[in-house]
């Protein structure tokens, strides 16, 4: 086999590409002190004392349940006002300086007022909340403006019924802009949640554990919690996307 057909493969340039980065780090981590920054081995070995211990799995379960929480209730009221906003200019009005407001302040300001509010418990709820809807409701407001006229001058011909109508012309034009919203919002979610948690520090969590590792300079700990995060990151992704695109296919094939 030719070698620009060997590099062709997908995962031979994922491999590659993970191999040059441990690498990068392994000669990072061997330049510092192991106090300041750990290296892959010392990551790995301080990660698989962590998934033996009940407390991790109760941190990340704590942490996951909420933020998925917020993250469901940003998904729906974002879906439902884009609809209203579609339908009705006056919403479209008043929605957008509170829209712009979600988008522009940072996420460390609005946990430090959002504590003044409410229980530290539920900070990663109202946080991945917040970063969440303003990605959703745009995406689907933008895809429901792309709507082709022409579609929906055809359907009104034909006579397609409400939920024939969604199936054929809405879903397939707003689906990318909702799979992109996916993408992109499952890992903000859990990165403004975690932050949340670290600022608030709610008992079993997994931003209480980044902090604690920070404050006892275990940057072993700190470096295998963040490789959980960016896993956890990816896996959901992954999970969201293949799930929407199974309902779009359903969808297409019950229209």
């Amino acid at each position: 086999m030719k070698a620009s057909t060997i590099w062709d493969n997908r995962w031979v340039r994922r491999l590659a590409a993970a191999v040059f980065w441990l690498a990068v780090w392994q000669a990072v981590s061997m330049t510092l002190p192991k106090l300041l920054f750990a290296g892959p081995a010392q990551t790995v070995q301080s990660l698989l004392s962590m998934v033996g211990d009940g407390g991790f799995w109760l941190s990340v379960a704590h942490s996951l349940g909420k933020i998925a929480g917020g993250f469901v209730l940003a998904f729906a009221l974002g879906c439902m006002l884009a609809v209203l906003a579609y339908r009705c200019a006056f919403v479209r009005v008043m929605l957008e300086p509170a829209v712009q407001i979600m988008k522009s302040v940072p996420v460390a300001c609005f946990v430090v007022v959002a504590l003044i509010w409410i229980r530290s418990a539920w900070i990663s709820v109202l946080t991945s909340f917040f970063v969440v809807f303003p990605a959703v409701y745009i995406n689907l407001d933008e895809g429901l403006r792309s709507v082709s006229g022409k579609m929906l001058e055809m359907a009104r011909l034909f006579r397609l019924s409400g939920g024939r109508r969604i199936r054929a012309v809405y879903l397939p034009a707003v689906m990318p802009y909702l799979l992109s919203a996916c993408r992109v919002s499952v890992g903000m979610a859990l990165k403004a949640g975690v932050a949340g948690e670290i600022i608030g520090l709610p008992r079993w969590s997994i931003g209480e554990q980044l902090y604690l590792s920070k404050l006892y300079l275990n940057t072993a700990d700190l470096f295998a919690w963040s490789l959980v995060i960016i896993v956890i990151s990816l896996a959901l992704e992954k999970l969201l996307v293949r799930f929407a695109a199974s309902m779009q296919r359903k969808w297409g094939q019950a229209g």
